[in-house]
């Protein structure tokens, strides 16, 4: 795919605090992402990085400030308009389990479809294409509960790449999987951003992996934004090791070249 022209940042958010009642989770968070890109969430738990990407969504509306899908707030698209732009996988999916993968990757086809919901050709089409691209066309005909985790992993990004969308954003897509489908998962989500010209959005723990894909990485503490940039400018040892409140290790990776961070246990530290 050629690379996309320059243009101004696709998905904004200014000025954005958002919270549940009287309790405020983020305040003042602004930052752009466009499409193309690959933009990572990361900070302690309880942090608001889950309630950030759920407005990102649109699942969450905040209680100030904006967020805007190319220039237009994201509460003036209806529901189904949104499901065409912005693809959201959750950290936990309920799906019927008795459903075959193909059957579930054809929900990403929802939002496109008539009154009466009847799938066609294209829409078949689109769904062995998504498949195929996730490398989970050989299962199309199994269930969902005959799968492994990184194969349902990969079965429900293969649904939302179905949905055709301009984003899609993922909750800790990684955190249940081994190293090597976690790895196949990032590789993935790059391919995304490459070849079909994507804007990924996704929260993660694992800075390592950080720092290795993202293009933008967004550390938040306590609801704020405590840093914004390239990995190696914000994955600072004094930065880190206030956010997370332990002592960390950082050095330079013999094989990525990119920032790597290992937590010192307590045995290992000197008062």
């Amino acid at each position: 795919m050629k690379d996309l022209p320059h243009q101004k940042p696709y998905l904004a958010v200014t000025g954005l605090s958002s919270g549940y009642g009287d309790h405020e989770v983020l305040t003042d968070i602004s930052l752009a992402i466009d499409r193309g890109s690959f933009f990572i969430i990361a900070g302690p738990n309880g942090t608001g990085k889950t309630t950030l990407l759920k407005c990102l969504a649109g699942l969450t509306h905040p209680q100030k400030g904006s967020v805007t899908l190319d220039g237009s707030p994201l509460n003036s698209f209806n529901q189904r308009a949104l499901a065409r732009r912005i693809a959201f996988l959750p950290q936990s999916v309920e799906t019927a389990f008795s459903l075959t993968v193909r059957e579930v990757v054809l929900m990403g086809r929802a939002p496109h479809l008539g009154m009466l919901g009847f799938h066609k050709e294209k829409d078949l089409a689109l769904a062995e294409e998504a498949m195929s691209f996730t490398d989970v066309l050989p299962l199309a005909d199994r269930t969902l509960d005959a799968l492994s985790g990184g194969e349902k992993q990969r079965v429900l990004i293969s649904r939302a790449v179905c949905q055709q969308p301009e984003f899609i954003l993922l909750d800790e897509p990684t955190s249940a999987l081994d190293l090597a489908h976690q790895v196949r998962v990032m590789d993935l989500m790059e391919r995304l951003k490459h070849e079909r010209g994507m804007g990924v959005v996704m929260v993660s723990h694992d800075l390592n992996l950080a720092a290795m894909y993202a293009d933008t990485l967004c550390l938040i503490h306590q609801g704020k934004v405590a840093a914004l940039g390239t990995p190696s400018d914000v994955l600072e040892k004094k930065r880190l090791e206030a956010v997370y409140g332990c002592r960390l290790f950082v050095e330079k990776s013999p094989v990525a070249g990119t920032v790597h961070i290992t937590p010192v246990p307590a045995r290992f530290t000197t008062s």
